[in-house]
């Protein structure tokens, strides 16, 4: 089940809806836990119980980390010396890392010991299970906490039900945003009245998003799919552009469609999730893209991965060593292929280029470093895109070399009035304004939410989404893979 199904929009948003808000308050936290468990069993099945043990485990080892560094705090007071180990919080991360390891990386690895013969001498067979939904963003909910109780940064939740909540609920459930658990604890702490503003604005972001997804994101993926399919050594440069143009397109109106959904949605239970994306491609440079696309997953690897491994704090060599392990990492993230690392791998690059130019704290020709961006960011969602390091060759080359045929037939298909559309408004997105998001430019932030104008665009979103997904049937979200 996701947001954008039929199922989801006419039966269970609106049953849980109308069960939360017939429960008395001391009872809803409860009832959202009972549908957002039924939201992931709807989906994944008995893959629902990794991500019980993943709970049961943070709950359970945070929570007597906690009590442990209480007691050594207390011992301290009084002259004996401080317990509970670094170790223990690194155990109990890696304990926390079993399920996606066994399901993420287990299969590529073996994998590649089949490709060099190791899987015959030591009679071990290719894993092909399937990946369970949501598994990186539940984890690292998980380890968030974990870390967070561990610094002292937030007391350790004593009701299991309204931990489990924290990680279940739905909104941000399978693909994000990470929120913290200190970000919501005091909203899972109270009655979560829903006033009107609240609830016009969570019905308006969700048909933002919505509507970003359906008639945008949708449209641009059937362009993207023909056109990367027809990836070949004589591929001409329309064709490669249209392809890297098209994802480019794709992958944001549907990662950003679904976090304003997932914004939109936990406000109509009363919590308020942080921003996910800030106009990313209006950025200057990729430090300043990573500082406005998927904000929450660039935050959580600055502040569990880069500044844990010295940051900038420690001399340029250390601070340059930090970032390659943090992009690393952020590649391996997103999966263990050689497209990802090298999609990484040239987002880190261009890191340290900015670094050792300057050219990241430099307040000159904005409007060159724009473009120059832009350029960067199309051409390397390519290899992020495509299943294979050659089939992104071909396009890269094609984008450069290539000449100036008509795209095949099975592209030419796509192009049609919608579509063309679709790609027209996705690429205005380079040219957004760098101060606020799309849907903060109409309707304002929450503090100065336009409700006049909301009363007059939210059924016109809904009604476009639900055309768009009737018209083009049911997609899955891109980041749901990861």
């Amino acid at each position: 089940m996701v947001f954008s199904s039929p199922t989801f929009l006419f039966l269970f948003l609106p049953l849980t809806l109308l069960g939360y808000l017939a429960t008395p308050a001391r009872l809803r936290n409860g009832w959202l836990l009972l549908a957002s468990v039924l939201f992931y069993f709807w989906g994944a099945g008995g893959e629902i119980g990794i991500l019980l043990y993943v709970g049961l485990i943070s709950f359970f080892g945070a929570l007597i980390g906690w009590r442990a560094g209480r007691r050594a705090q207390d011992a301290r007071e009084t002259g004996a010396p401080p317990a509970v180990p670094r170790a223990a919080i690194v155990a109990l991360i890696a304990l926390l890392l079993v399920p996606i390891f066994l399901f993420k990386y287990l299969p590529p690895l073996t994998d590649l010991a089949d490709s060099i013969g190791w899987n015959d001498r030591f009679g071990i067979g290719p894993v092909t299970w399937a990946l369970p939904l949501g598994i990186s963003f539940f984890t690292f909910h998980a380890i968030s906490y974990v870390v967070d109780t561990a610094r002292g940064s937030v007391p350790a939740e004593r009701s299991l039900r309204d931990y489990l909540l924290y990680l279940f609920l739905f909104p941000h459930q399978i693909a994000g945003p990470i929120v913290r658990y200190a970000e919501i604890v005091g909203e899972l702490k109270s009655r979560r009245d829903v006033r009107m503003e609240m609830a016009a604005y969570g019905v308006t972001r969700f048909a933002w998003g919505l509507a970003k997804k359906a008639c945008i994101a949708d449209s641009a993926g059937l362009v993207a799919d023909a056109a990367f399919g027809a990836a070949g050594s004589d591929m001409s440069a329309p064709t490669a552009w249209l392809a890297a143009l098209a994802y480019t397109v794709q992958i944001y109106f549907d990662f950003s469609g679904y976090s304003d959904m997932a914004i939109g949605l936990a406000m109509l239970f009363g919590f308020r999730f942080p921003e996910n994306f800030k106009a990313p491609y209006a950025a200057l440079g990729p430090a300043d893209f990573w500082r406005r696309w998927h904000i929450t997953l660039s935050r959580w690897f600055r502040d569990y991965v880069y500044i844990p491994l010295g940051g900038s704090r420690h001399g340029i060599r250390r601070e340059y060593a930090a970032l390659l392990v943090t992009f690393g990492l952020t590649s391996l993230w997103h999966g263990a292929t050689w497209p990802f690392l090298v999609w990484g791998g040239l987002h880190s690059l261009g890191l340290l280029v900015e670094r050792l130019t300057g050219v990241r704290d430099s307040d000159r020709l904005t409007w060159l470093r724009r473009a120059v961006t832009a350029v960067f960011i199309v051409a390397v969602w390519v290899p992020f895109r495509a299943e294979t390091l050659t089939q992104a060759g071909h396009i890269w080359r094609a984008m450069v070399t290539g000449g100036f045929a008509t795209p095949p037939p099975s592209v030419l298909l796509t192009l049609t009035p919608l579509t063309l559309a679709a790609l027209l408004l996705g690429l205005a997105a380079f040219l957004a304004p760098r101060t606020s998001t799309g849907f903060q430019l109409v309707h304002g932030r929450f503090q100065g939410f336009r409700l006049r104008v909301a009363v007059v665009s939210a059924p016109a979103l809904l009604g476009m989404a639900v055309v768009g997904i009737l018209w083009l049937d049911f997609s899955p979200f891109l980041y749901f893979q990861f």
